[in-house]
């Protein structure tokens, strides 16, 4: 079969809890700067790959990436960010990182909810009268899946690098990754 396809075809093909060939935290960090902006290795149309694809992209210091991947998320309405399956993976590092971007992901989702602009909402809004019936949705607010609490921090700290392949500033620390035992930005994941 022809590369490309076999690439397009794993796109659609459901993922497991853990997606074949997710790469290690320290995979990614010795890869950075040969990655490039190539897109995550991980395949699959699930919600579990797709925060795996984040997880890459966060790594990667892919900013684009991740946003993008943020935003494809946020348009797939049947997919809630609280019913995000544990996906009990095996690595620490991993997991843990897993466990804080669902939160990242409320923030944004919630920030776009709460101003009338329910998931699964046209990319081109025509018109006063396709506001007003977005506006009269019920508001239905993103919650954290209840495994994401119960993700142990690391026992040895973790440092992901900013953008610049540069260790964080502290007064640019997540709170939330501190509290995993990892040294990291907030990342920037609004899209609109």
């Amino acid at each position: 079969m022809i590369h490309w396809l076999k690439r397009l075809l794993r796109l659609f093909k459901p993922s497991p809890k853990i997606p074949d060939n997710v790469p290690t935290v320290a995979w990614l960090m010795q890869h950075r700067a040969t990655w490039g902006y190539e897109p995550a290795p991980t395949g699959g149309h699930t919600p579990t790959a797709s925060l795996y694809r984040m997880y890459e992209y966060w790594v990667l210091g892919f900013h684009m990436g991740l946003r993008t991947e943020v935003e494809f998320f946020f348009n797939q309405p049947t997919w809630a960010i609280a019913a995000i399956p544990d996906p009990k993976d095996p690595d620490p590092p991993r997991y843990a990182i897993l466990s804080v971007l669902p939160y990242y992901m409320i923030r944004a989702f919630n920030r776009l909810i709460e101003r009338g602009l329910p998931r699964g909402s046209p990319a081109i809004l025509a018109g006063d009268e396709m506001e007003r019936e977005l506006r009269a949705r019920p508001v239905v607010l993103e919650e954290e899946p209840a495994w994401a609490a119960k993700v142990p921090p690391l026992a040895d700290t973790l440092t992901i690098l900013d953008a610049e392949g540069e260790e964080p500033q502290p007064r640019s620390w997540s709170e939330r990754f501190l509290s995993m035992n990892i040294i990291s930005e907030s990342p920037y994941i609004f899209f609109v």
